[in-house]
C-alpha cells in the first residue's frame, strides 16, 4: 500500500495510553516528607493543580534544546507546587526534590497501562494502520514506553521537546504528517485533553477522538475508527 494511502492514528501518551501508577499528590507528599515537609496528600493535590495554572508553557528559544527547555519547565512547576502549599524550601532542598521527582517519572514502573491499551494497539497493528505517539513530554517518554512494553507498536514517537512546541500547537502533528507522508484526511488524533489534544487536532484540521474515562476509552475509539475509516 503506498504511504499516502495508509491510514494513521496519533495517540497522546499520559492519560490516553497510560496513567501514573500512584496519585501524583502521594508521590509529591512522600518526596517532600523525606525532606522535612510533612503535608497531607490533599494539600499537594490542590497545589499541583494550582502549579499548572501558574506555570506558563515553555518557550523553545533554541532549536535542538527542547529537552532542556522541558526540564526547566518541570523544575518551575515543582517550585510553584511547593510554594502553593505554603512552604518555602531553600533552593538546595527544591533542587533535591525536583531531581527525585523528575527521575521518578522517567521509569516505566511509575506508570500503568490502561487495561485495554495493548489489545487495541495489537489489533490496529494487525490491520496495517500506522501508529504514532504525539505527546507533551520529553525524552523520558522513550524509556517509559519501552519499559511498559509498547514501543514496538509505533512507527513514530514524537514529543513536544522534539517539535519545539506543545499541543494545542499543531506543530507536532504537522511534523508527524511530514514524516508519515500523509494528509489530514488519512490521520486522526486520540487524546484525553480537550484543550491540548482537541485544540491541536482542530488547528491541524484532523479528526479527534476524546478519551474521557470512564465514559470512553481506547476500546470505544477502536469502534469509532473502524466505522469512520473502514
Amino acid at each position: 500500500m503506498p504511504a499516502t494511502e495508509r491510514k494513521w492514528i496519533a495517540f497522546d501518551a499520559a492519560g490516553t495510553l497510560f496513567e501514573t501508577a500512584q496519585p501524583v499528590e502521594n508521590v509529591y507528599a512522600d518526596c517532600f516528607s523525606t525532606l522535612g515537609f510533612g503535608l497531607p496528600e490533599k494539600t499537594w493535590k490542590t497545589a499541583f493543580r494550582r502549579a499548572f495554572e501558574l506555570t506558563p508553557d515553555p518557550i523553545y528559544a533554541e532549536p535542538g534544546k527542547g529537552d532542556e527547555t522541558e526540564k526547566e519547565w518541570w523544575r518551575e512547576l515543582v517550585r510553584n507546587a511547593a510554594l502553593s502549599t505554603g512552604i518555602r524550601p531553600d533552593p538546595e532542598t527544591l533542587n533535591t526534590a525536583f531531581d527525585e521527582l523528575f527521575d521518578h517519572y522517567a521509569v516505566g514502573s511509575s506508570w500503568s497501562l490502561f487495561p485495554e491499551t495493548k489489545s487495541v494497539l495489537t489489533d490496529l497493528n494487525s490491520k496495517g494502520v500506522g501508529l504514532a505517539v504525539v505527546s507533551n513530554f520529553d525524552s523520558r517518554l522513550h524509556p517509559v514506553l519501552e519499559e511498559l512494553g509498547i514501543t514496538s507498536h509505533f512507527d513514530f514517537i514524537l514529543t513536544s521537546a522534539d517539535a519545539g512546541a506543545r499541543k494545542p500547537s499543531p506543530s507536532i502533528l504537522h511534523s508527524l504528517m511530514e514524516k508519515a507522508n500523509t494528509t489530514p484526511s488519512d490521520i486522526c488524533l486520540v487524546g484525553d485533553s480537550e484543550l491540548a489534544d482537541d485544540g491541536a487536532a482542530d488547528a491541524a484540521a484532523i479528526p479527534f477522538f476524546h478519551i474521557k474515562r470512564p465514559t470512553t476509552d481506547l476500546s470505544h475509539f477502536s469502534n469509532w475508527h473502524r466505522q469512520r475509516f473502514s
